[in-house]
């Protein structure tokens, strides 16, 4: 490993480790109302997906989906960089009892995995703090022929939303990036892209009505303008995106 590769993950492990600690983003918190919708389908997603199956959360933080899953996979694994994340999602499983559930620090980049351990590979906001050719590279490894790796992700062409990263440098590490459309074309060299489902322009509209009567109703009309925008090249102006990938059934060569 590189001493700038090291120090990369040194600085995303102590950013998590703080984050997991005590949540350093509170102040973006309410903008994620405004693709809830999004968020809700990547979590049915995943769970349909995971029926019976051996299952790895790729990036799991300290509250992972496995209370969820656990009835519903046959195995369910976690890994993160965060040793703090990986503490509390343990915890969090022995105190519910779940025993087909169990989490690990490791790096994303470099599992040590066998090949072929999971049907699933699946994870929120992970990649894009990545170098994802390695990241394809060792998820396609540990997938079986055939699996998916389902990804909720930021997108990084919207000119507002890039602003307002830049005036909250706090809220993120250095080295994350917003996938951009070369980044998917890199996934063409690693998966079959199965689908992609674009979340987040018009229905920012909503964030000052969240949680509330109106405020459902503003993310329902824009919600449903979004859809039509989504048909053509705006839809790289969302703010995030649902990533199905599937691993050939059959390797080449």
């Amino acid at each position: 490993m590189s001493s700038g590769t090291a120090a990369r993950i040194e600085n995303e492990k102590s950013f998590h480790d703080a984050r997991f600690t005590e949540e350093v983003r509170d102040a973006q918190g309410k903008y994620y109302a405004s693709i809830k919708h999004g968020s809700s389908h990547y979590g049915n997603r995943v769970a349909e997906l995971a029926k019976g199956k051996d299952i790895l959360e790729y990036g799991c933080g300290g509250i992972s989906q496995g209370d969820t899953l656990a009835s519903l996979a046959r195995t369910l694994t976690g890994i993160d960089i965060s040793t703090v994340a990986v503490e509390k999602a343990n915890a969090a499983a022995a105190n519910r009892g779940l025993s087909n559930v169990h989490y690990l620090e490791m790096n994303a980049e470099e599992m040590t995995f066998p090949d072929g351990s999971f049907d699933l590979v699946f994870g929120r906001g992970i990649i894009h703090h990545l170098d994802l050719k390695k990241s394809f590279e060792s998820i396609r490894r540990v997938l079986r022929p055939g699996g998916t790796a389902l990804f909720w992700e930021p997108l990084g062409h919207n000119p507002v939303l890039n602003r307002y990263r830049q005036m909250t440098p706090e809220a993120r590490t250095p080295d994350e990036h917003p996938l951009l459309k070369s980044d998917f074309t890199l996934a063409e060299r690693y998966f079959d892209v199965e689908r992609l489902d674009f979340y987040g322009l018009t229905t920012l509209l909503s964030v000052p009505l969240r949680d509330t009567g109106p405020g459902d109703a503003v993310l329902s009309v824009t919600s449903a303008i979004d859809r039509v925008l989504f048909r053509s090249p705006m839809r790289w102006l969302a703010w995030y995106v649902l990533i199905e990938l599937k691993k050939p059934a059959e390797e080449e060569g």
